[in-house]
């Protein structure tokens, strides 16, 4: 057996011998092997052009590639044999990781609500409390309020719609970055809320939780507002107990319980469609705006419309809400209306101010995007004297079929100077072929992407994703930006425009035109790193 052949099999047993390989050394430890046993130049790349000796196919837009001189020794059937066999242990290992990861966080996780279940929940307070320096957190504890007259009323299924969203709204940014909510069984919940500067903070926040919580939920055809119990903990000291946060949290909570129970009303009930329809008639539609910035120049080049309502009896309505009571009973063209109304308005304004163009983006759903639209098709008249370029953005949620009814309105709109944007891109399932089915002028990145760009392999996932969106000739936008570290990071990965919160949260007209008149299109000042 010849030295080269002992170092193929070396090679190949410590691979095999290591499987399946640590997530974080997938990359490094396959062109190591790599190197060892084949000569040339190995390395990876993003994509395989222009086309090497040796090209295979990692996922996800990753390639290992091998090349030598030209006029030298070709790569024999036997190199390229054994770099597939790494690639295949390599592939396999990221799988098996992915897949582990996976059911960890099953276990972890309550299936119904996507928090932490109880038992991992004490583990993290333990570990937030032991690894804090200077921080002022608290503890709450949360109790939905008849709770056992809704699953009577409801039946166990309807009522557990209210569990689950409850736990997609204490998974939204309700609470601030770094903190995390459990389901501690039942109709209890629990959270950590960190960062907070002292008693005050605390009592506002946890008053914008109980807003939050109370506003109304879509059940069936109907809406239902329920009302939530909280109790909180507030820790200024490191060597506070876990365990009797928690406890004097969940003391508060029942002590309030118990001191409105007699004045507790059932929870009430609503049709949807006198709801919705209510709001648009009486004005409680509204629109709030976030500038989207451009990270190199520093400065907004345009903002996108939110939407957001207020109903009489109990008070803000979530966009999701609205959006899926308004989608259920075919009314998305007559609140998107409202949207596009006094957004155009708005943003004719402030371009008027700033003195140059800029974009608006107002979201629509997949559903509206057809060519019998009377409203999409109504809008290049509408733009020919405004200073505001138009970007209607769809969530990549929902998008289904890209169908030539799709591609005749979407033309239409491009001929009439208004472009189309992907939303939410890498939260759904049919991102790769959506990106090529259209002339996109924006790919909003969404921030699940964005948040975990601390690790190594985030990183490299939100560049291969920002990369591959510059080869389409498309441009990138950060959604979700909420620290220096993240909006650094998507300007180091080659993202150019971006928004969030670290530069300004969604705000009225009348805010956006003050701050347009105050700081010209300067891109605002986000808060300072923690």
């Amino acid at each position: 057996m010849s030295g080269d052949d002992r170092v193929l099999i070396d090679v190949l047993a410590e691979a095999a011998t290591e499987m399946p390989w640590p997530e974080e050394r997938i990359e490094e430890w396959l062109l190591g092997w790599s190197r060892r046993a084949v000569p040339g130049d190995v390395l990876l790349q993003d994509f395989a052009t222009p086309p090497p000796d040796v090209s295979l196919d990692l996922g996800e837009q990753r390639f290992l590639v091998a090349r030598r001189p030209p006029g030298g020794l070709p790569f024999s059937e036997l190199d390229r044999r054994l770099l597939n066999a790494l690639v295949t242990m390599a592939t396999a290992s990221r799988h098996a990781a992915r897949r582990d990861a996976r059911l960890r966080r099953q276990a972890l996780t309550d299936e119904l609500t996507g928090l932490w279940q109880q038992g991992h929940f004490r583990e993290l307070l333990d570990q937030t409390m032991s690894s804090r320096s200077d921080e002022t957190l608290a503890v709450l504890f949360l109790d939905i309020d008849g709770m056992k007259r809704l699953n009577e009323t409801l039946g166990h299924l309807d009522a557990d719609v209210v569990l689950q969203e409850i736990g997609v709204r204490l998974r939204s940014d309700v609470l601030p970055p770094g903190s995390f909510a459990a389901r501690m069984g039942g109709d209890e919940f629990a959270a950590v809320v960190r960062h907070l500067e002292d008693a005050a903070d605390l009592e506002r926040l946890v008053a914008h939780l109980h807003e939050t919580l109370r506003g109304p939920i879509l059940v069936g055809e109907a809406v239902l507002q329920v009302e939530v119990s909280i109790g909180e903990a507030l820790s200024l000291s490191g060597t506070d107990d876990p365990d009797a946060l928690l406890r004097r949290a969940e003391r508060q909570m029942r002590q309030r319980k118990r001191a409105r129970t007699p004045a507790m009303l059932p929870p009430r009930w609503y049709d949807d469609r006198t709801v919705l329809r209510d709001m648009i008639d009486q004005g409680r539609v509204e629109v709030a705006y976030q500038p989207v910035v451009d990270l190199g120049a520093e400065e907004i080049v345009g903002y996108e419309a939110l939407v957001r309502a207020r109903q009489l009896e109990f008070g803000p309505v979530s966009p999701m809400m609205l959006i899926g009571a308004a989608a259920q009973l075919r009314m998305l063209d007559e609140l998107t209306a409202v949207v596009l109304d006094h957004g155009l308005e708005t943003m004719g304004s402030i371009a008027a101010r700033a003195g140059q163009p800029l974009t608006l983006g107002v979201n629509i759903e997949f559903e509206q995007l057809h060519e019998d639209s009377r409203l999409l098709r109504s809008l290049p008249g509408r733009m020919a004297d405004l200073d505001v370029h138009l970007v209607l953005e769809i969530s990549e949620r929902h998008v289904t079929r890209w169908t030539p009814s799709q591609r005749a309105i979407a033309a239409e709109l491009a001929a009439g100077g208004i472009g189309l944007a992907v939303d939410d891109f890498g939260a759904g399932y049919s991102a790769l072929g959506l990106l090529t089915s259209w002339d996109w002028e924006w790919v909003k990145i969404d921030r699940a992407l964005i948040a975990d760009t601390e690790g190594s392999g985030g990183r490299t996932v939100l560049g291969n994703v920002s990369r591959m969106i510059g080869e389409l000739d498309q441009v990138a936008v950060a959604e979700g930006i909420e620290t220096a570290a993240e909006a650094a990071a998507a300007r180091a990965l080659g993202i150019t425009l971006a928004q969030g919160t670290y530069f300004a949260p969604p705000a009225p007209a009348e805010a956006a035109l003050a701050s347009v008149s105050a700081l010209g299109l300067q891109m605002p000042t986000g808060p300072a790193p923690e």
